[in-house]
């Protein structure tokens, strides 16, 4: 269907005249327009308010001059004006300042466009402005942060340029007669002296590659460094750094390899370039894993350029930090728990260096993969002329002979030695023999036997000297902890002629070695790989059982809010490297005291406890020794009611009726008899009274010492149950923690691990001190069973869980378990099955736990030993 076009309607003159009114007083800009002669001929409001007129129309007449404008801001508007309609080409984002009638001085943007008439003849401008002066002010400010930067990184680099060459003089000074007393006195030198002269050497090279990093970085960033071009045999050079590094690279299990192309002679800054290969290097040593391959590969790429890639098999990068490589300062992991050290400046010094050879840096990673950089460099010096000299097309004849995919890294024998920064890097690494992870090579554990013989130490004594323990006693156990090998051999040294020693290089290691044998001490590193020295703090001091261990944290962090982070997360001692080997070893002496405060004070509780429970043992035996008494006397009083109800006095009295009344006339015979029957059973009476009144006697005797015996019972019962039987509502994961502390140290001697398995629970009603004295005596059972079970890794499970309303606590062992047979008997007072033992434990705990209103029970454990169950009532009753 075809459209209908719509036919505009048709305005009146005076309507158009409105609209345009209506636009031009709701434009959201100032508008004016003027005449030939520069004369205003109308304006907005928004204009006139700037300008002080009270309405547009006051403008019609008046020139520049007329209003509040500078009279430079005014002759400069006519003038613009002017050029505008002269030329009869708009001009358009004029930048002016103008100002207002409120003496305010404002930035503006102005369009200024010829009206023609006609016939294309100008007769006036139109001038449109809108206020900059916010978004000037911003730029304004802008600009100053800019130059305060600028400013700041400047006076930065200056300073490190200052430092580093500071540095530099008395590290040299340090490390050249080191080298040479090393290198000349090597085998005179004791092994003690020797190692600690290597271990100042390593790290003295280690800061001069860290300083020697910052003076290039800093020269870098002022644009003061500059290339010197020199012609090289890059293959050559690339082989001979090669050969010097593959042996440190084998020594760590890596094998390092060259190939690509003979690329001949090249334009390169030797220093530049060898720097670039030995930070890539290091990150593909230090990236990846014992047994990796780390290959350098030389590549021609055209007649203009050509590559260096090195490709390493280690543990990659993630797209998404790939960006952030070469980023100065800028690590992948910045965390505490990094596990790899650096400042972050290699990459980009590679970056800075390449660019500066006017070359470029790419990299590829997969995670899980491995990593390869390539380094993109001219082979000619820009503005020199294309192709080597001849003394150089010679070397690259020679070169091109020897193209193949794997090309010779052996030294020639007729090349330069190492260049300095080469040995220094070297001479950097940690040994070769270092334990990354785990216990350091050649430490035994604390159940490892006595360590090798060393050789004699020629150490003086002197103030850090510590003297041995007596002969006799067993020397305290520390653990050290952390990731870099040299700090471990340094405060081993420290403190192995007075302390057994494991070593962990990072928290999840520490961790295992502190429940498989609880350390005196444990001295760790702060920032670590796995888990950081704070987590490991942060676990230990939560550990039911091993909270009572003193850790000092060590790091290089000396500020106020760091210390004051490690102490409120639970480290008793906090040092701050650099520290002295006597402040060392003084805080380590203090953290041994506190930790055997620490055992003596849960003795003192075990004491306590033990004699608390001995307490509540009598307190049954005297409960059951009153009921016994209260028994005795009831049968004493039943025998005394059965004497006096004794059919005794009324036979005497139906005997002497028969025996004395008249049953008729009898022989001399029959009287004699009766005579004699007479006698005996006045006999028979006689005694039989006797024995009655010296029974009851005997009886009243007996009834009066029970009385007093039950009297003094009593009392003693009334006293000891004062307190006995006041319940309350509890916790019982807060009461089976108070247990573990209080048997903690029992547990952690004995090598004993505890597992919980601690479940959501409701509160129970029950008598405190009693179900602690119950959790204790079935730890201390549990305690006993485990170890005397010969089990090598003995352990005790603690679980809670709801059944229905009722709240279920099991304690497990790791031992021999409870025969079927004992079962039965096990609760009854006096039956033990361990040697030694009182047999009332188990006894008091059944007798508490049915005064509670519940149950225990005797079960088979996951592993064969014995799990005994405690069930509680639900606390439907208020306490009492």
């Amino acid at each position: 269907m075809k459209e209908r076009k719509r036919t505009p309607p048709i305005l009146r003159e005076s309507q158009k005249e409105q609209l345009l009114r209506y636009i031009v007083s709701t434009f959201p800009y100032s508008i004016w327009w003027k005449d030939r002669n520069c004369v205003y001929i109308g304006t907005n409001e928004l204009n006139a308010r700037g300008a002080g007129l009270s309405r547009p129309d006051d403008i019609v007449g008046l020139t520049d001059h007329d209003l509040p404008w500078t009279r430079e801001e005014a002759e400069h508007y006519i003038r613009v004006d002017k050029a505008v309609m002269a030329s009869g080409e708009p001009q358009l984002n004029i930048e002016e300042t103008q100002r207002q009638a409120d003496g305010s001085q404002r930035c503006l943007l102005t369009c200024k466009v010829p009206l023609k008439d006609e016939d294309g003849e100008v007769f006036g401008i139109l001038g449109a402005w809108t206020d900059i002066t916010d978004r000037k002010l911003t730029e304004l400010a802008l600009a100053r942060a800019k130059d305060e930067a600028e400013r700041a990184n400047r006076a930065k680099s200056e300073f490190l340029t200052t430092v580093s060459h500071e540095l530099r003089t008395p590290l040299t000074l340090i490390l050249s007669p080191l080298e040479r007393l090393l290198e000349a006195q090597h085998g005179a030198l004791p092994r003690d002296v020797r190692d600690e002269l290597e271990l100042i050497r390593r790290n003295t090279a280690r800061l001069l590659n860290v300083v020697s990093d910052l003076l290039d970085f800093s020269k870098a960033e002022a644009a003061r460094m500059d290339v010197d071009w020199e012609l090289v045999n890059v293959n050559r050079f690339t082989a001979q750094m090669l050969s010097d590094i593959r042996p440190s690279a084998a020594a760590r299990g890596r094998t390092l390899a060259l190939t690509g192309d003979a690329l001949g002679v090249v334009s390169l800054d030797r220093y530049k370039v060898e720097r670039i290969l030995l930070n890539l290097i290091s990150n593909a040593l230090k990236f990846s894993h014992p047994g990796g391959h780390i290959e350098v590969a030389l590549r021609a790429l055209d007649d203009a350029w050509f590559e260096i890639a090195v490709r390493d098999e280690g543990i990659g990068i993630s797209g998404d930090d790939l960006g952030k490589l070469f980023s100065k300062f800028t690590q992948v992991d910045g965390s505490v728990k990094r596990r790899y050290e650096g400042t972050g400046l290699g990459l980009s010094l590679v970056k800075q260096f390449a660019e500066l050879m006017h070359g470029a840096v790419a990299i590829e990673s997969e995670l899980g993969k491995g990593t390869t950089v390539r380094v993109r460099l001219p082979r000619s010096a820009p503005g020199a002329a294309a192709g080597p000299t001849a003394s150089a097309a010679g070397d690259g004849a020679a070169g091109a002979a020897e193209d193949r995919a794997e090309l010779p890294i052996d030294r020639d024998p007729s090349s330069t030695p190492s260049t300095a920064q080469t040995r220094r890097w070297l001479s950097a690494l940690p040994p070769a023999d270092a334990a990354p992870d785990g216990l350091a090579p050649g430490l035994p554990g604390p159940d490892d036997g006595p360590r090798a013989a060393e050789p004699p130490s020629s150490r003086p004594p002197g103030p850090t000297s510590v003297a041995p323990p007596a002969a006799g006693t067993e020397r305290p156990l520390l653990l050290l902890v952390d990731d870099n090998p040299d700090m471990r051999q340094f405060m081993r040294s420290l403190l192995s002629p007075s302390y057994r020693l494991m070593e962990a290089a990072n928290g999840a290691e520490a961790q295992r070695l502190i429940e498989r044998s609880p350390p005196h001490v444990v001295v760790s590193d702060v920032m670590m790989p796995r888990m950081s020295g704070v987590e490991l703090t942060a676990w230990l001091k939560a550990h039911p059982v091993l909270r009572h261990i003193p850790i000092v944290l060590v790091t290089a962090r000396a500020d106020d809010e760091a210390v004051a982070s490690g102490l409120d997360g639970g480290a008793d001692e906090y040092l701050v490297k650099p520290f002295s080997p006597r402040e060392l070893l003084a805080r380590v002496r203090s953290m041994v005291r506190l930790y055997e405060s620490y055992r003596q004070l849960g003795a003192e509780q075990a004491e306590i406890a033990r004699h608390s429970g001995m307490a509540q043992v009598a307190m049954d035996v005297l409960h059951c020794a009153g009921n016994t008494l209260n028994s005795a006397g009831v049968a004493v009083d039943l025998v005394r009611d059965r004497l006096a109800r004794s059919r005794l006095p009324r036979l005497k009295r139906a005997l002497a009726e028969l025996l004395g009344g008249e049953a008729g006339p009898v022989g001399p015979a029959d009287a004699s008899r009766g005579e004699g029957l007479r006698r005996y059973v006045e006999l028979a009476l006689a005694a039989v009274e006797q024995e009655q009144e010296e029974t009851a006697a005997d009886l009243e005797r007996m009834r009066g010492q029970l009385d007093v015996l039950r009297d003094a019972l009593r009392a003693q019962e009334r006293y000891a149950y004062r307190n006995a039987y006041r319940t309350e509502r509890l916790s019982v994961d807060e009461v089976i923690g108070e247990s573990l502390r209080a048997h903690g140290a029992a547990l952690a001697s004995a090598r004993v691990a505890v597992r919980l398995d601690l479940r959501p629970v409701d509160d129970i009603v029950a008598n405190r001190h009693d179900l602690l004295t119950i959790l204790y005596n079935l730890l201390d059972n549990a305690r006993a069973a485990a170890t005397g079970g010969g089990s090598s890794d003995p352990w005790i499970a603690i679980a809670t869980w709801q059944d229905g309303a009722a709240v279920c606590c099991a304690v497990e062992d790791s031992g021999p378990g409870i025969p079927e047979a004992a079962r039965a008997q096990v609760f009854q007072y006096g039956f033990t099955t361990r040697e030694g033992a009182s047999g009332i434990g188990l006894h008091f705990s059944a007798n508490r736990m049915r005064l509670f209103g519940g149950s225990i029970r005797v079960e088979d454990g996951r592993e064969g030993g014995a799990r005994i169950v405690l069930t509680f009532a639900p606390a439907s009753g208020p306490p009492r």
